[in-house]
């Protein structure tokens, strides 16, 4: 049983649980608090290491090997779905970044959590940064493939709300004709960097895509690549050593061809909830399912945590003395 007065740690997670019970995150009645708690020790040691979390943790148990079996026993949950948690937040984010009909920048992109664990990341762009939308962390020392891909974004796709306009970003890692393909039957807008060794055919002729950068070509549209039709834009911007080379949905121009810089949100991201963050690389967890739920963990930390601060500046705002001047 949570403690019902003394730390800051008890009552933020009071706050956490009362806004977890009015969201649909399908969560069962003892995982709220559950999660709510560990939530709250997350944003107070702002990390993951467990011992930490025992200090803090705000349960009545004093044993601190009863408050690790309670930590343990949450990550280890297999009725605690990260991504069914996360469509009870992440509808209601869209909707407020798009109030004015503008649309929303998703990012693709995987990062090593620890040896041979990879991380599979959805985010939304934020500002300059990124929050986390959905994820799969998979055993692996390379690429995590499509299939993985399609079933994390087939989740994502199915808590987005109606109507809001979706453009997905992503790296050279996965510029395939498969993940394209994908977005033209969903409706995305995208911006995929491609590798410089693919083969397209291209009015009436064939050539890879480092051909067409040598031939200094900087739009291709209705190039076929694979299985697929797409518009290839390609801009090499002084003192970079590479080219961009970006699949999209839409006519090529420079300006269109730049959105795939906004991408590096998601990079942002990976910081916070590695090395410059919450330091997701230092978990001794090793089950894959384990660390999902520690990322949910850190995932509704973040959420809340923005939500917060931009409560904070709208009272700031509504407060400021030129809105009170009147």
């Amino acid at each position: 049983m949570r403690q019902t007065e003394g730390s800051g740690v008890c009552h933020l997670a009071q706050a956490i649980e009362e806004d977890l019970r009015n969201r649909k995150t399908g969560l069962q009645k003892p995982h709220v608090p559950a999660l709510s708690d560990l939530v709250a020790c997350a944003l107070t040691t702002r990390s993951v290491n467990s011992g930490e979390w025992i200090v803090q943790l705000p349960r009545n148990e004093c044993n601190r090997e009863a408050k690790e079996r309670y930590i343990m026993r949450f990550l280890a949950n297999p009725l605690v779905c990260p991504l069914h948690v996360m469509g009870g937040f992440v509808p209601e984010l869209l909707e407020n970044l798009s109030r004015q009909g503008e649309t929303i920048v998703f990012m693709l992109d995987q990062s090593k959590l620890a040896d041979g664990l990879e991380c599979l990341m959805v985010s939304v762009r934020f500002g300059e940064r990124a929050l986390p939308v959905g994820w799969r962390v998979i055993e692996t020392e390379g690429e995590i493939g499509f299939r993985i891909q399609k079933m994390l974004l087939e989740s994502v796709f199915s808590f987005i709300p109606s109507g809001i306009s979706i453009l997905l970003s992503a790296d050279r890692f996965y510029g395939t004709a498969s993940l394209i393909d994908w977005c033209q039957r969903h409706g995305w807008q995208y911006r995929i960097r491609l590798k410089g060794n693919l083969n397209l055919q291209h009015e009436g002729g064939e050539l890879t895509t480092g051909e067409a950068v040598n031939l200094g070509m900087k739009a291709m549209c209705n190039a076929r690549l694979g299985h697929v039709t797409t518009h290839i834009g390609i801009i090499q911007e002084a003192g970079h050593p590479e080219p961009w080379i970006i699949a999209m949905d839409a006519e090529p121009n420079k300006g269109r061809i730049l959105d795939y810089g906004m991408r590096w949100g998601i990079e942002a991201l990976f910081s916070d909830l590695k090395s410059r963050g919450f330091g997701i690389i230092h978990t001794h967890l090793k089950q894959p399912d384990r660390i999902e739920r520690l990322l949910l963990i850190l995932a509704v930390a973040t959420y809340w945590a923005v939500s917060t601060a931009m409560t904070l500046k709208e009272n700031e705002t509504l407060t400021s003395p030129k809105n009170n001047a009147a």
